[in-house]
Order: structure tokens, then sequence, then C-alpha cells
């Protein structure tokens, strides 16, 4: 861009007869623009905080990937466990038993999923033992009470002892805080488990079991999701509540470096033999979450852009009655040689400063209003948005491509006016002067 282009528009813009008319029109597209570019990155900070923070939880609350059998009892689990312990870049693995199973105390019910684990070693799996709201993950250890006191009430009692529970031992249980509120049961309550498997008879009909265990400890991971469906027990426990013998569902493990967790999968599936052994890591456990995340992500981007689209329909206008009030201008220029290109680059370059100027405004306004809502920390419903807090996430990607979206979208903007001021002949503005 010549300097002569940057010197004439530069005059145009800030200079003139009509400067009052013009800056107060060029405000108000400024301002249009700033404002749909504040609310595009805001919105994107947003699930980009979203997206951040899920996978964060995710990462610490469960284990990196899976190991399944497809076919057959996975009874071999001490040996294979012990094996995948042993690769190097394998921060822990762990075997698990997992079941969908009903969980209710008086007249409260609700659904859960449970993992049977091992304990003393699952810290090192996942991140829900550091994650105690009250109890402690070793209270599932065989004889460690970790000092509950029975909460049931003396009615309670007597009903378990008429039909002969309160003398069996009852096993301990960590709950997530969401059942912990949803079934009105604090540390020392008990509550009756009922599986969705067990015992199978000389039909082949699968028989319900149930059985009471006791709240040793309540977890918070502070996403919704994992607080009111997770609860977890000791993993001898579960194989002989679900009655499944010396088998697990899969085995878990936590790698050093996420970012080589590819790598570490094919290593384990290269060890086990491959087929009939199988592995899920978490993204494809989350799948669908992180791809509906992603898919709003998207779609908001689409929608708030025409905001964007908007807020250009001001530049037209702005242009276009600088155009109709510098036609003697131009006309003069025309009559001294200067090309129509030159011309047109004169108000492109106009209107690439009001995109600039609203574009910049929008992105320190995006800047001090993602800040806000980060000390606010803005009350969301944990049932509906996965978080109690609004998480926000700014990133250079998302403000380097709506302005990007925006600087295209204001240069657009500018092509008729130009195409109109590069029609401009000398006779056509000095005919009456």
């Amino acid at each position: 861009m010549s300097e002569f282009i940057r010197f004439i528009g530069s005059r145009y813009l800030t200079k003139g007869r009509e400067k009052g008319a013009m800056s107060l029109i060029s405000l108000i597209s400024i301002t249009g623009l700033a404002l749909g570019v504040a609310a595009l990155i805001t919105v994107l900070s947003v699930m980009d905080g979203f997206l951040s923070r899920m996978k964060q939880t995710v990462l610490s609350s469960t284990s990196h990937a899976n190991v399944y059998k497809l076919i057959g009892s996975f009874d071999n689990y001490e040996e294979l466990t012990a094996k995948i312990s042993k690769i190097n870049g394998i921060k822990g693995a762990g075997p698990v038993v997992f079941s969908e199973v009903l969980i209710s105390s008086g007249n409260e019910i609700t659904g859960a999923l449970i993992n049977g684990v091992d304990p003393s070693s699952y810290h090192k799996v996942a991140s829900v033992p550091e994650m105690m709201k009250e109890g402690g993950f070793k209270c599932l250890e065989a004889g460690d009470p970790c000092g509950v006191k029975d909460a049931r009430s003396d009615h309670e009692r007597n009903v378990d002892d008429f039909l002969d529970e309160g003398k069996k031992t009852v096993p301990p249980v960590i709950i997530g805080s969401g059942i912990a509120s949803k079934l009105k049961v604090k540390t020392g309550s008990v509550i009756t488990v009922v599986g969705s498997k067990g015992k199978k008879e000389s039909g082949g009909e699968t028989v319900p079991v149930s059985r009471n265990f006791r709240v040793t400890g309540i977890f918070d991971t502070g996403l919704h999701d994992y607080d009111s469906r997770y609860i977890y027990a000791g993993l001898h426990d579960v194989q002989d509540f679900l009655e499944t013998g010396r088998t697990v569902s899969f085995i878990s493990y936590r790698v050093e470096n996420i970012e080589k967790l590819d790598e570490m999968n094919s290593v384990i599936m290269e060890m086990t033999g491959g087929f009939p052994y199988a592995v899920q890591d978490w993204e494809e456990m989350h799948r669908t979450t992180f791809r509906f995340l992603e898919l709003q992500k998207i779609v908001m981007f689409i929608i708030l852009i025409f905001i964007i689209l908007v807020a250009s329909f001001g530049i037209i206008t702005t242009l276009i009655m600088l155009v109709i009030s510098k036609t003697r201008e131009v006309s003069v220029l025309r009559a001294l040689g200067v090309k129509r290109s030159t011309i047109a680059g004169i108000f492109m370059f106009d209107g690439f400063m009001i995109g600039l100027a609203g574009t910049m405004l929008g992105a320190v306004i995006a800047v001090f209003a993602c800040l806000a809502l980060k000390q606010i920390d803005f009350p969301l419903s944990k049932e509906i948005y996965f978080f109690s807090t609004m998480p926000v996430e700014m990133s250079v990607f998302s403000f380097v491509t709506v302005s990007a979206a925006s600087m295209l979208i204001c240069l657009a903007a500018t092509l008729y006016p130009c195409i109109k001021a590069s029609g401009i002949t000398p006779v056509e503005g000095l005919r009456y002067e």
C-alpha cells in the first residue's frame, strides 16, 4: 500500500467539512463491530473453558485407558496387571469390576455405576482418592472402618436385625457427592445396593442380588456426571456381591505422559497378542460428550458471526456516505491522473481502518469480560452444565480466528463502496464547479 493512499485515506476519515457526521457514523460502526467481536470471543472462551475443564476432570477422575477381554472370562487379570505395571511409561494399573446397580436409602433410590477396585493402588490409576470430601479412599480396605460410626436410626437397626442383615458384615463403599445429596446420606449411613447381575439358575435367567454397604467416604470431582453416578468399593467385596468369581470387567491404567497414550496402547496390545483383548482410551469412552461440546462451539461461532456481519453493514453505510461527500475531491484526483485502482485503495484503506479499530476494541473488551467472569465465578446448574461455575479459558487461537474473520468481513464490506468510488469521472464531480 503506497504512502499516497494512506495519506489521502487518513485525511478523508479525520478531516473535512462533514467530519462531525462522519465521525459519529464511524463511531457507531466501530462500536457495533467491537460488540460483535467481543461477544464471539467471550462465548468461544467459555466453550474452550468447558472443553478444557471437562478434559482435565475426566483425565483426573478416571483412568487413561482400559484393557478388555472380548471373549471368555477375564480371570488372568493379576498376571496381566503385573505385566502392564512394569511397562516403561505406565504410571499404574489395576483391575476393575464394573456394573450398573440401583442404590437406595430410606425412600430415595437412584441408579449408579459401581466400581470394584484395589484401594491400596487405585491412586496410581485415577485421582479420585485425592478428591475425598469426607473419609478416605483407603477406608475401602478390609478391616479398616476409618472410625466411621453406624449412622442408622434405631428403627433401621431393628428392621435389619429382623431381616437378619444386622449380623452380616457390611462392606464399605465410597460414593459421589451428588449421590450423597440425592439419597440424603452421610458417612456412616447404610445403603442398599441391588446388582443388575447375579446368580444364574438352571434356566439361564439372571437373579438380581442385593447387599447393604456402609458409606465410609464421599468424593467430589467437580463434575456432576461423575459425582451423581459413580460409587467405589473393594474389588473382592464387589466380586462377592455380584458373584462373578475371580474375574474382572477390565484392567485400568494410567500413563505418565498423556501425549504418548497411543504409543502405550500399541505396546500393551502387542504384549497381550491382540484379539481377544482390546484397548479403549479416555477419548473413545467420552467421545459423545466431547463431540457435543465441539459441535456447540461451532454452532455458537456460526450464530454469533452474524453479529459481525450486521455490523459490517455499518461500514458499508459509512463508506458510501464518505464516497458521496468526497465526490468532488475524487474527481479532482481523477483529473490529476490518479488511477481507478488507487481511488479504490483509498476507500478500502478507510474501511480497513474502521474494521481494525472495531476488531481491536472488541478483543480488549473480550479480555476484560473473560477476566470478570473468572473473578465472579458465575454460578451454573451442575445438572445441566456439568459444572457449578462457568469455566473460562482464553486462547490465542480463538482471538486470532475471530479477529481474522472480522477483518475479512470488513474488507469484503468495502468492495461495493470502492467500486462506486473508482467509477467517479472527473466531469461528474466538477460539472457544477
